[in-house]
């Protein structure tokens, strides 16, 4: 009897070999010779999957993003009960920093997948960007003494304290921008300045609010 193929297994496997060719060469290197190499195929085996190397990076993308949620939201979503409410928005949102190995191949994954969204322009924006934006809101909101949501749809939609939707804008661009630079210029933002400089932006959100224990020390100095 001929052998059964699981194909659903076999795309994931491509799949997984094409993130190691990114992690090594960029979203460039995924190319179907380049894939069908790493993942121990003939050419003409993954062509049997993937038609074109376009095809085939818009699969990769797609797998990559999945991968990525599946890594990072578990630990963004986690209980946070112990320290001020910058402090737990702090470690939510150093989650998106790549502040050790596994954080640094993260970034570089996400940067693939941007590379690929800045070539071929999603109709209803970059996914990547929205994700973002997203999370910051949230934690801006939080911050500002809003309720949370869990759910996505909402999560993406502009929040109606117009304060939220300003913060959340420039924590944006603050964490990409350090980011950036703890990946460009490593000797010159250590793990422990980025945390400072962290903390100080979501300190200075308006309305930031303390936790209990702290406003019952504000209460004794007073």
């Amino acid at each position: 009897m001929p052998r059964l193929v699981d194909h659903e297994r076999r795309r994931a496997e491509l799949g997984e070999a094409a993130i190691r060719v990114i992690l090594r060469e960029g979203l460039a290197g995924v190319t179907v010779r380049g894939v069908a190499a790493e993942a121990g195929w003939s050419t003409g085996s993954l062509r049997h999957y993937f038609g074109n190397q376009h095809e085939l990076q818009a699969y990769v993308v797609q797998a990559t993003t999945d991968t990525l949620r599946e890594r990072v939201l578990p630990r963004v979503q986690r209980p946070r009960t112990q320290g001020s409410v910058v402090e737990r928005i702090a470690t939510i949102v150093e989650e998106m920093l790549p502040l050790d190995a596994e954080r640094r191949e993260e970034y570089a994954l996400w940067s693939a997948i941007v590379e690929w969204e800045r070539q071929h322009p999603p109709e209803g924006g970059s996914v990547t960007w929205n994700d973002q934006r997203a999370l910051h809101r949230q934690c801006v909101a939080v911050l500002r003494g809003h309720e949370s949501t869990r759910e996505p749809d909402r999560a993406a939609l502009p929040h109606p304290d117009a304060q939220v939707e300003l913060w959340a804008a420039l924590l944006h661009t603050f964490v990409d921008g350090l980011a950036g630079q703890i990946m460009n210029t490593p000797g010159e933002v250590s793990a422990d300045t980025a945390a400072r400089l962290l903390r100080s932006l979501l300190g200075a959100v308006p309305g930031a609010r303390p936790d209990r224990s702290e406003r019952r020390s504000r209460s004794a100095r007073v």
